[in-house]
């Protein structure tokens, strides 16, 4: 479905006709005919993960198991199920 684009004005007189359209297709909102912001559907799983990124402790988990991959610490993940699957 194309993009919609919609006015400011649209968005504050109409907000539940926007945000119904924004859960079709994206929704572009200009102001003085210049585009300012879009509007997208998301899922729950899209915005738990964005919540995860936001914390500083996984920020911190992430950014060691970078560094880990660029020293060449990291295990195939076939050696890796090999060892977990063994009886």
């Amino acid at each position: 479905m194309p993009i919609q684009y919609r006015t400011m004005t649209e968005l504050r007189k109409k907000t539940a006709s926007v945000l119904r359209a924004a859960q079709r297709t994206d929704v572009v909102i200009t102001v003085r005919g210049e585009p300012k912001v879009m509007l997208q559907q998301i899922t729950r799983a899209e915005v738990e993960g964005l919540q995860l990124l936001e914390s500083p402790k996984v920020r911190r988990l992430f950014n060691r198991a970078l560094r880990d991959v660029k020293a060449g610490r990291t295990v195939p993940f076939e050696k890796l199920r090999e060892s977990t699957h063994r009886s």
